[in-house]
């Protein structure tokens, strides 16, 4: 299974690679329905998901890929049965913008998680990956 979700950043690469490469600024990106839970600086986290009828999962996160400044990939493990990578891809779109594509590649999966999943967990989620991607849009535009 396959989640992504893309925005164009009124911003040059290397200023959104940076942003993203501290892990602390993905507070600012977080919404109700994900959040933050805790960083451990340039390792991974926890990140929170509540769903929609009461349905919450919390991943612990890794970070263990940054290519500067095309991309950042970690992977994200819910409980000890489901693992999805995760990574920020950023493309070159002219001079002074950047498209930055957020995606997440299920590997394995409980079958809570894959009912879930096939239940609209994978439309809620690419909702939640444009919700962050359009944060992060209105980020750089008050700058």
């Amino acid at each position: 299974m396959f989640v992504n979700a893309s925005q164009h950043i009124r911003a040059e690469r290397e200023r959104v690679f940076d942003f993203l490469s501290d892990l602390e600024n993905h507070w600012q990106l977080a919404d109700g329905a994900i959040s933050v839970v805790s960083v451990e600086p340039g390792d991974g986290g926890r990140v929170r998901m509540r769903g929609p009828l009461g349905v919450h999962r919390t991943a612990v996160t890794s970070l263990d890929e940054i290519r500067a400044p095309e991309a950042i990939g970690g992977t994200a493990h819910v409980g000890a049965r489901t693992r999805a990578r995760v990574t920020w891809t950023l493309g070159l779109d002219g001079g002074t913008s950047t498209v930055v594509t957020l995606s997440a590649k299920v590997e394995q999966a409980s079958p809570l998680d894959r009912l879930l999943l096939a239940g609209g967990g994978r439309a809620w989620l690419e909702s939640r990956f444009e919700r962050i991607l359009a944060t992060l849009a209105e980020r750089f535009e008050i700058q």
